[in-house]
Parts: C-alpha cells; structure tokens; sequence
C-alpha cells in the first residue's frame, strides 16, 4: 500500500497559499533565478533555480494522482472498475447505464487521472495564476449564454441559478426561491427606497422582487449579453437597471449613487472572481457600500477536510460547467478574506443540503424536457449536463460542497453592528 503526504501537508492548503500570494512568489523566484545566474554557482544549481517550480507543480499532480488510488484502495474500491470521472464520461459518450446509478452505487472509485491532470496542465493553472478580466469575458459564453432556453429548462419559471431555502421541505422550487429573496431581503433589513447592488444579478428576478415587493431602487449587473438583455425586459417599466457590466470595472461608471449604495448582494458570484483577485473583489465592494450600509453575500464553498471525489468533481465542474470559477473555498478562508478586506461577520449560515434539493428540482426539470432538448443541443450536451446536475445533488448532499450564507458590516460602524445584530438575533422559542 501507498504511503501518502507523510509530512502531513495538504496540498489544498498549498495550492490556496500559493495562488493568493502568487504575486509576491514570482518575485521571490525572478529575484531568486536572478541572483543565481548572476553568481559562480555550478549549472546544476542554476538549472535547479528555473526548473523548481514546475517541478514542485508536477510532484503535487503526481502525489495526488498517487495518492488518491491508494485512497481508492483502502476504502475498498474494486480497481479493476473504471474510475468514476471515467463511468461517467462513458456514460455522456454512450447514453448507457444510468447516471444515478453510476454514482450512487459506489462501486466506480473517484480516483485522479489523466482527465484531471490534462484539464489542470491545460486550462486551470492559467487561470488560477493569473484570472484576467479577459478570461472573465472568455468563460461567460460557456457559464452563462448557452441560451435562455437551456436555463429555463433548467432553472423553471423564476431563472435564479442560486441556492433555495427549503424551511419545510415540501416546497417546490419557486416557492423556495420566493423564501431565498425574502431572507436576503431580511438579513440586508431592505427598506422602501434602499439603493441596492445586485453583483452577478442572472437574469434579474432578485432585481425584480427587491424592486416591487420591497420599493427598494436596484441595479443589477452581468457581465452575460444573454442575461443582460433577459432581465432588462423582466424588469421593464419597474424602474430597475441592469447593466452589462464587469464587476471589476465598476468604478469606471459615472453613473453610480452619490456617497454609494445602502445594500449590496452579491450570490454566487464571487466564485468567478478568482482565489488570486478575491481581496481586490470585497475591497471593491467595501468601497461601493456606505459605511452603514449591509453586504450580503452568498458562495457556493467546500469542506477544508476533502475527499477524493471533491476533487474530481470540481475538476469537472471547471473544465465544463463553470470555466474559471477557482474560488469555491472552505468557510474558514472566505471569512478571513471578508474580515482583511474591512468587513465584520455577523451572521453565517450553512445551506449546503437546501443546495442539494435546488439541483433536484433543477435535474427534474431538465429531464423533463429531454426531448426538446436533444433535439436542439444534442445528446451529448444533454447527457453531460445531465451529469453535472446528477453530481452536483449529491456533492452538496454529502458535503463536497456547500453553500455560505453571510450577512456583514463594514467592522468599525458600532450603530450599524448594533442595529444589524439586534435585528438578526435569535428569536425561536421567545414570546
């Protein structure tokens, strides 16, 4: 048996280390090549100052590689069985076996292979390291302008591609979504002529509630022509504004409220952003909000303790549904990222399994529409699809992923942390 990570390091760990401070580690390696080559050191020395990042890159791939077959082993994997990722493709390819089947019957081990290797080498590491603003434009025609008709079929009538909340489980996916806008709508405490940010705002149905049920003033914003021009008409004649915008590149707007905004959202947005541009993000959105303004802000994460199969997921997830999304962390590493960039938490919520029954109804929808949908998009697109809300039902049942909810201040405002934490205080079981 394999004896892996005997120094006990996480390699998840390590690649969020290195991403976020890749800045400061390309000058401490140019700096390192620099003063190497400059000096009578020997060629094997000098050779070993260009080569050792590549390598330290390889030997983690291959370690993880390495290490998730013995993983595979020792929970009693039957090897000789294709990998999941691998049943899985088969099953897109073909359209044979079943795909609840696949990944519900535990036979097929989730190990690392040369699918994830090539996607990692090809595509992932550019946009880890550097997430430019024009790998942002890139990826939106895969993330988000399939057409309209792909996502209603997915979505159903409300096209919020977020979280719902289930308080009794018997809902259906509107009514959940319905009971979503009104707790963001409550943790932001949203009053009658608020001027709310709605930061990846979809196809505008957060825009429309917050605008009519609530007379809040909101302007949503996307960087997808499809959304953009989907919510505009939406939200006609309401009052509302959504602008094909890049969030990165608000600050160039002359249009923006004077003194800025009393409430900003941003739901599941941020995962788009990238690891490395994440503070520049909430730094952003501390200077857009008023200083006794509320940011609600809600990520798709995953558990810091991972598995196997957590990986292998994402990795799929990267390479076909989400291009570019490298952002999804554990809670630990978001809080700490909202608390540098001058925020205060004041509440948190974990909703990861309501996630798992918004991705059921969304997969009934999907299936429910198979016919029409073959027959525009193809088997292929259908069936892979299919996989990625198969999948995603269960990484957010069982915790390979999950969803934060957070309600925060800007820290130093003491009337704001009164007034919010007054209002967000556990009232279940008071008179």
């Amino acid at each position: 048996m394999l004896v892996c990570n005997p120094l006990g390091i996480d390699i998840f760990e390590v690649i969020l280390f290195l991403v976020e401070f890749v800045p400061y580690l390309v000058a401490v390696v140019v700096g390192l090549v620099a003063l190497v080559w400059s000096s009578t050191a020997n060629k094997w020395l000098k050779l070993g100052s260009i080569i050792w990042v590549p390598a330290m890159i390889a030997v983690m791939i291959s370690s993880t590689f390495l290490c998730s077959w013995e993983d595979a082993y020792r929970r009693g994997y039957d090897l000789s069985l294709p990998s999941l990722r691998s049943a899985l493709e088969s099953y897109i390819t073909t359209g044979e076996g079943d795909v609840r089947d696949i990944l519900e019957s535990n036979r097929y081990a989730p190990t690392f292979g040369l699918s994830e290797t090539n996607y990692i080498v090809k595509d992932l590491l550019k946009h880890t390291i550097f997430h430019l603003d024009d790998h942002n434009v890139e990826n939106i025609d895969e993330g988000y302008n399939k057409g309209n008709d792909w996502f209603a079929a997915t979505l159903g009538e409300t096209m919020i591609y977020t979280c719902g909340i289930y308080p009794t489980g018997e809902e259906t996916l509107m009514e959940a979504q319905i009971h979503k806008l009104d707790y963001v709508a409550n943790s932001l405490e949203l009053q009658k002529g608020d001027q709310v940010l709605d930061i990846g705002c979809g196809w505008g149905y957060l825009t429309k509630h917050f605008t009519e049920k609530y007379g809040a003033q909101v302007t949503g914003i996307t960087l997808s022509s499809e959304q953009h021009k989907f919510g505009t008409e939406l939200n006609g004649g309401n009052g509302a504004k959504i602008l094909l915008q890049d969030a990165m590149k608000i600050m160039e707007r002359d249009d923006l409220p004077v003194g800025g905004f009393d409430k900003i959202t941003s739901l599941e947005m941020a995962e788009h952003v990238g690891i490395r541009r994440y503070q520049e993000f909430l730094k952003l959105v501390h200077t857009l909000l008023k200083d006794d303004g509320v940011f609600y802000f809600q990520v798709a994460g995953l558990r810091r303790s991972w598995r196997y199969e957590d990986l292998t997921w994402g990795l799929f997830m990267g390479e076909h549904v989400f291009p570019g999304a490298d952002a999804s962390c554990p809670l630990g590493w978001v809080a700490t990222q909202l608390e540098r960039a001058g925020f205060e938490i004041q509440l948190v919520q974990n909703l990861g399994s309501h996630y798992s029954r918004t991705l059921d109804h969304w997969l009934d929808n999907w299936e429910s529409r198979r016919v029409y949908l073959v027959d525009k998009y193809g088997s292929l697109a259908y069936r892979r699809w299919e996989v990625f809300l198969a999948w995603s039902v269960r990484a957010a049942r069982q915790g390979s992923s999950t969803l934060f909810m957070f309600t925060v201040t800007k820290q130093g405002q003491e009337a704001r942390r009164i007034q919010t934490q007054a209002h967000l205080s556990p009232r279940q079981g008071l008179p």
